[in-house]
């Protein structure tokens, strides 16, 4: 009876540790330093009452009994020493002395085993991490280890993070996820040895660079050009994304016929990420409604509470997206010290304001002016983007009017909170709230982001290029406007009454007026595009001068490059005019070139060439080309 009673005590002891060792390392860690704990407290019990009974001598036992408590730690005991003490005179108390043992010496393994398997898992992620294309990760935080997982989610095996430091806690967390981490200052200087190691001469290399500290990225993404450029790595092999000003940052950063750079740089701003995201979760298109031809009936009006970086970028990104055939678009912008922060702006896009029904109102969110706008608009307005800079005072500003909605039954306006984050919106009060983080795959890899607008892009270079050479190839304003138009896509074929399946089945052969309708749109939103970037109407005296250059160069036989209604230096353009304007202009350009061109028609050639290229996404996505 007593041997069968040993076997099953000395089994489930045995299944205990196993199955700590089996647990997730938070949770061992846990457990082991509990057993530790205890351990210490029995040991310190028994062997200081043991001594106590059997030495009589106070000072000898305080000297013996924490040297015993030690050497438990290490398998070793000394009931020899306390054997007359009443606390092991029992069965029980030679059980309970003998469980204290187990549990030091047991906490002492198990803690020896944890730190030796956290290294030997650490060492055989990174062998994993030299094989097949490479991506680094600069900086380590919650943002960029959910990127990390989604590149893995991806097929991308090789995942590699790169900090100065980080705690044992997150390291070992990035290797039971399956990526590996590479610490210390050789590591952030992009060293020699690093890269040897990483084998980087033979691999294809993506690099995110998204520590929170925005400076760092770029230093690190120059310290990694210079020494990939050291180690004869081809430039085409090579990519880096990062956060920045596309116009500064890519010069400094892009391989060209006079440098060595990376083979793709995208640069990318958390406002303007922020304000594409908001486009993708709220589309204005789904706050209005379209007729059988595709022409909406009610306007878009919307509010903008703060005009910081954030408030700026989704008040463009809202006039991009939000012109429609039939309506018309109003805005309002609530801000303290609104005329200080829209100074910029106003300055570099003038016709934003011109052209476009948007007031500024000097007023917090909170205040009582903001609430009594909102009571005169409740049966026009369609949404409210909380953009004050702050992720606290977005949710405080939010919740608030989200009751104010409720208990107005007004809860068809949208309230959507946009910062550095992302978005997060929530359609009624107790409703599932959908975010939309921008430090993700789908928002920082060209591939996945811009995989429409890459497409679009090809369409206007005729060279034998492949599409992501072209893209590669073009400046950031084409890619600015590639990616607009394709963000649009979604309104047209929902204005149109299809749907993206229904396109890629062939079922969509919109009639004349309804090709007509989302002509004028195509031309509304392209309109609304370069005015946020800057762009004016072209005077009838630079029509007239280009005109008159045009017409000297071909009669004296050179080789004309002069665009009559477009300078992109002075940012003009003759075709920022009503649609209705079109033709007229369309002649007037024809009578100078003898060509044939048909403003309108373009437009509507941009329309029909959708199921085009939707069914040319759709193959790409299905079967994705390997890159080169």
């Amino acid at each position: 009876m007593l041997t069968t009673a040993t076997l099953i005590l000395a089994a489930a002891l045995l299944s205990a540790m196993v199955l700590n060792l089996t647990i997730k390392p938070e949770f061992s860690r846990k457990l082991t330093t509990a057993f530790m704990l205890a351990a210490v407290i029995g040991g310190l019990i028994y062997y200081g009452v043991g001594f106590a009974e059997i030495t009589g001598n106070l000072l000898l036992s305080v000297i013996r009994t924490p040297m015993c408590v030690i050497r438990m730690f290490i398998g070793v005991n000394e009931l020899s020493a306390i054997q007359g003490s009443t606390l092991v005179s029992t069965d029980a108390g030679l059980i309970l002395f003998w469980l204290i043992h187990l549990l030091a010496f047991y906490s002492m393994a198990s803690a020896a085993m944890i730190t030796i398997g956290a290294a030997a898992l650490r060492y055989l992620r990174f062998l994993l991490a030299r094989r097949g294309d490479l991506t680094l990760i600069y900086g380590i935080n919650e943002s960029s280890i959910s990127l990390g997982k989604e590149c893995l989610a991806a097929g991308e095996k090789s995942v590699v993070y790169v900090a100065e430091q980080a705690d044992p806690e997150t390291v070992n967390t990035i290797n039971s996820l399956g990526m590996s981490v590479i610490l210390g200052a050789a590591a952030v200087a992009s060293e020699k040895a690093v890269l040897r190691r990483l084998r980087v001469r033979r691999r294809k290399l993506t690099v995110y660079a998204l520590n929170p500290v925005e400076d760092q990225n770029l230093f690190y993404a120059l310290r990694m050009k210079d020494s990939l450029e050291k180690a004869g790595v081809p430039a085409e092999k090579t990519r880096v994304t990062l956060p920045g000003a596309v116009d500064i940052l890519t010069p400094m950063l892009q391989v060209s016929d006079t440098q060595y750079g990376f083979g793709y740089v995208n640069v990318f701003d958390s406002a303007d990420l922020t304000a594409r995201a908001l486009i993708q979760t709220c589309p204005p298109w789904k706050l209005v409604s379209f007729d059988r031809d595709g022409r909406c009936l009610e306007d878009f009006d919307c509010v903008i509470a703060g005009f910081g970086r954030h408030g700026q970028a989704v008040l463009k990104s809202l006039v991009m997206n939000g012109q429609f055939a039939g309506a018309c678009f109003h805005a309002a912008v609530f801000s303290p010290g609104v005329e200080s922060q829209a100074g910029y702006l106003e300055a570099d896009s003038p016709y934003l304001w011109k052209e476009y029904d948007i007031r500024r109102f000097d007023a917090d969110a909170r205040s009582v002016q903001f609430y009594n706008y909102l009571e005169k608009k409740l049966q026009t307005l369609k949404m409210i983007a909380v953009c004050t800079g702050s992720e606290e005072m977005n949710r405080e500003i939010s919740d608030s009017l989200m009751l104010f909605l409720k208990r107005k039954h007004a809860q068809q306006i949208c309230v959507v909170q946009c910062g550095e984050s992302g978005v997060r919106y929530q359609e009624t009060v107790g409703s599932p709230i959908i975010q939309t983080g921008i430090y993700t795959r789908s928002f920082l890899s060209a591939e996945k982001a811009d995989r429409l607008a890459i497409l679009l892009n090809s369409t206007y270079d005729t060279s034998d290029r492949s599409d992501w050479d072209k893209w590669v190839a073009c400046d950031s304003f084409g890619k600015m406007s590639s990616r607009a138009s394709a963000d649009f896509i979604p309104a047209f074929i929902h204005a149109s009454g299809s749907s993206r399946e229904e396109i890629l089945k062939g079922r969509w052969n919109p009639d004349k007026n309804m090709l007509a309708v989302l002509g004028e749109t195509e031309h509304m939103r392209w309109c609304a595009f370069h005015y946020a970037m800057g762009y004016s109407p072209m005077r009838n005296e630079e029509f007239e001068r280009n005109a008159a250059e045009y017409i000297r160069l071909q009669k004296a036989g050179i080789p004309c490059s002069v665009k009559i209604a477009k300078n992109a230096d002075a940012r003009t353009h003759a075709c920022l005019i009503p649609w209705e304007e079109l033709d007229a202009l369309s002649e007037r350009e024809n009578s100078v070139t003898g060509r044939n061109v048909d403003y309108k028609q373009l437009d509507i050639n941009n329309v029909l060439a959708l199921p085009k290229l939707l069914k040319t996404a759709d193959a790409e996505e299905k079967t994705p080309k390997t890159r080169s």
